[in-house]
């Protein structure tokens, strides 16, 4: 009987990892990506440039069973909420638990909203379509709940565009381009994926003028 078991056992793990590799997960299990990230404040003419690292825990997110557990821990500096008092934040945070889904169609990500990156809260999420061509679009909405200031109980629309698709010898690289519209303010943003690593480039740009960038770096 203990025989048969160990054998299922090693059979699950196979086949689980079978199914991994031919989904082609990477936001799968205990993983941290570390991220650089700079943003620039066009009012006061602000720039920031700190460390981010998006944790993955291999659980479930418990505000959504559908959504897989990821952590934002933010490395702000102390000078930076002096710098940015008189914009809007939801909150200075060190760490934000959030959710992030990867299926078999797509890969979507909440970015990080907290502390001076608020506005991406209002620009497309990260949302990446698999089994496209270039010149492939698709859309999504998304409905601000509470704690949101002014943007409570607002719709946001964004549409994706397959902008070029990059094979290299040992990975794959889409380009995304994305335009969300919230009470006619218009943000921009372009997101690289990797097959292999995931999304290794977030570029926004404000409907107010400022900018965020943020570039995979381990």
């Amino acid at each position: 009987m203990l025989l048969y078991i160990m054998k299922d056992l090693i059979g699950l793990t196979i086949l689980t990892l079978f199914f991994k590799t031919c989904l082609g997960q990477i936001y799968s299990g205990e993983q941290v990506f570390e991220y650089n990230i700079q943003y620039f404040q066009s009012k006061q003419n602000l720039k920031t440039e700190e460390t981010i690292y998006l944790t993955i825990t291999g659980r479930k997110w418990k505000n959504s069973e559908d959504q897989s557990e990821a952590i934002w821990n933010y490395k702000t500096k102390p000078e930076t909420q002096k710098k940015f008092q008189n914009q809007f934040s939801i909150g200075w945070l060190s760490a934000d638990t959030t959710g992030l889904i990867e299926t078999e169609e797509k890969i979507w990500i909440h970015p990080p909203r907290h502390n001076q990156y608020t506005l991406t809260e209002i620009a497309p999420f990260p949302d990446f379509r698999k089994n496209l061509k270039i010149g492939d679009t698709y859309n999504s909405f998304l409905w601000i709940g509470a704690g949101w200031g002014n943007w409570t109980g607002k719709e946001i629309k964004s549409k994706y565009v397959i902008a070029n698709v990059k094979k290299e010898e040992d990975d794959t690289f889409w380009t995304i381009d994305a335009t969300s519209e919230l009470a006619g303010k218009t943000s921009n943003c372009r997101f690289i994926l990797s097959k292999k690593r995931g999304f290794v480039s977030l570029v926004y740009n404000f409907f107010d003028g400022d900018k965020m960038t943020m570039e995979l770096t381990k």
